[in-house]
């Protein structure tokens, strides 16, 4: 069952807006990254939960907060900071809960590298290519992570 979810590239509160259409009873909390634009006022402005956030530091959270985590666009964004890909993935396992999962979409590039990152913490990870192996210049894929309770394995 999901009940706290995490967008963590929330853009305009998109999926918070999806979930509600849907009527679907969950809690987004809508983070927008810090270097990004600030579109944190249209979210607040639609009555979400939102904050701003450095995907380099950690998200001030308890430990296994959120059922999923969503991200459009963060691993391409981030591959230019001055942190690692792998910092991020060990705060979001910090953040998920058990048997939570993660949904990222992003660059065939990185979602690759996801897919490793993935693997070295003993995530599950499957890539889903929704444009059937299109010659798009840029192309998005969406990736799926579960993570596993680490008792369970």
């Amino acid at each position: 069952m999901v009940r706290n979810v995490m967008d963590m590239n929330a853009r305009y509160g998109g999926l918070n807006a999806a979930f509600l259409e849907e009527k679907k009873s969950v809690w987004v909390m809508n983070v927008v990254p810090i270097r990004a634009p600030n579109t944190l006022p249209l979210i607040l402005n639609q009555g979400f939960a939102g904050v701003l956030h450095d995907w380099c530091e950690p998200f001030p959270t308890y430990p296994r907060t959120y059922d999923m985590l969503h991200a459009n666009g963060l691993l391409s964004h981030l591959t230019s900071e001055r942190c690692s890909l792998m910092d991020l993935f060990l705060e979001m396992d910090r953040i998920l809960r058990p048997e939570g999962w993660v949904v990222l979409s992003d660059k065939v590039g990185a979602i690759e590298m996801g897919r490793t990152l993935a693997a070295q913490i003993r995530w599950e990870a499957r890539v889903i290519d929704l444009q059937n192996g299109s010659d798009q210049r840029i192309q998005f894929l969406p990736l799926v992570l579960d993570r596993f309770d680490s008792d369970s394995m």
